[in-house]
């Protein structure tokens, strides 16, 4: 059988539409970079917060990232290093460590 062209280009095709099915649809991991270009450390009331994030270091970016989107749909990189947003992370992590052990007991009664 001669070889054809077209069979190549058929096969390459193929294989790369398999491929591309593979990664997710916002490209692959370790492609990503640091979501934060630039960081604040002024604060921010968490009356204003809608969402925070914490990002650990990983493939994606070498450094811990917190993001806040704000009520206004506003978001801002918080500088890790701020006083005041650790201090918010720890009392958001004891009001939800309250809230859990709070509905343990409602649980139970079944």
């Amino acid at each position: 059988m001669p070889f054809k062209p077209h069979y190549l280009l058929v096969s390459l095709t193929l294989c790369w539409s398999v491929a591309l099915q593979a990664f997710p649809m916002n490209g692959c991991a370790a492609c990503q970079k640091c979501r934060c270009i630039r960081t604040s450390s002024a604060f921010i009331s968490p009356r204003l917060f809608h969402r925070i994030e914490i990002l650990p270091p990983g493939a994606h970016c070498r450094q811990t990232e917190i993001i806040v989107t704000k009520k206004d749909k506003a978001t801002v990189c918080v500088t890790p290093d701020a006083r005041w947003i650790n201090k918010v992370i720890v009392k958001l992590q004891s009001t939800n460590k309250k809230k859990r052990s709070a509905e343990l007991p409602h649980l139970n009664h079944h």
